[in-house]
């Protein structure tokens, strides 16, 4: 684990490495919310993830943290740096595996009828030196998982209603 240095929403969009995937879903700005604030469940929907928890109280808002886990066993610590009910989020990473200074996920929610939601999910990264080409050769995967992740979301959101 390495310490990241915190980052503010801008980071978001002046990142030297930024990876972003969208996707549209059935399901209302509120309830696709409610299904990304469920920190817990997670796994079920986001992939290379094992475990989510938040670590304060309370679990959500601005200032709140959480750890989360992928495959493998990496984890990283991240404090929330936006909570704007129910439109977007972002949280700044305060430690993890020691390939990135710096990371900030911004998760933007966007009505496109009374039925469906554009998703947008990005990943600010500054790759520590001499990471920076793994980091970037890693972007079709990253990308890939992200879409896949936010069409599982759709699933939850429907067993939900269900």
């Amino acid at each position: 684990m390495a310490a990241y240095l915190p980052r503010d929403i801008g980071f978001a969009d002046a990142a030297p490495v930024v990876f972003e995937s969208s996707e549209t879903v059935t399901g209302t700005p509120e309830e696709v919310w409610a299904v990304l604030c469920d920190h817990e469940r997670w796994p079920e929907w986001m992939g290379r993830v094992t475990r989510v928890r938040p670590t304060s109280t309370p679990p959500a808002g601005v200032g709140s943290t959480r750890e989360v886990v992928l495959t493998g066993g990496l984890a990283f610590q991240e404090e929330f740096i936006v909570w704007d009910e129910p439109e977007v989020w972002a949280f700044t990473g305060t430690d993890g595996p020691p390939v990135a200074r710096g990371l900030v996920e911004r998760v933007t929610l966007r009505p496109v009828d009374d039925t469906r939601t554009s998703i947008t999910y990005r990943m600010a990264i500054e790759p520590r030196r001499g990471c920076g080409l793994l980091v970037k050769v890693a972007r079709r995967g990253v990308e890939a998982n992200l879409s896949r992740a936010l069409r599982n979301l759709e699933g939850v959101v429907a067993a939900r209603r269900a």
